[in-house]
């Protein structure tokens, strides 16, 4: 129970779907907490998204946040298709 009411907690993206039918099945209100990589880019993108992405990368390494992009890098390469 989260806050008095149902709740999930859900880490494992092949448990997303589970949890929002749990979820939904609920008569009232139901807390579902769903943990997300923030870094995370979506699989495909367009030319506007690359762009701004693009904008905000340079944004941060020139603020001093090399690092920060480093681990972008490292946990979006699950993203990047092998042969």
């Amino acid at each position: 129970m989260g806050v008095g009411i149902p709740s999930m907690q859900v880490s494992d993206p092949t448990q997303a779907r589970a949890g929002l039918t749990k979820a939904l099945a609920e008569p009232g209100p139901f807390l579902l907490d769903v943990v997300t990589d923030p870094n995370a880019l979506p699989p495909r993108i367009d030319a506007a998204q690359v762009r701004g992405f693009a904008l905000a990368a340079g944004k941060i390494v020139l603020a001093g946040g090399v690092g920060r992009m480093v681990d972008m890098a490292r946990s979006n390469l699950r993203n990047i298709p092998r042969p």
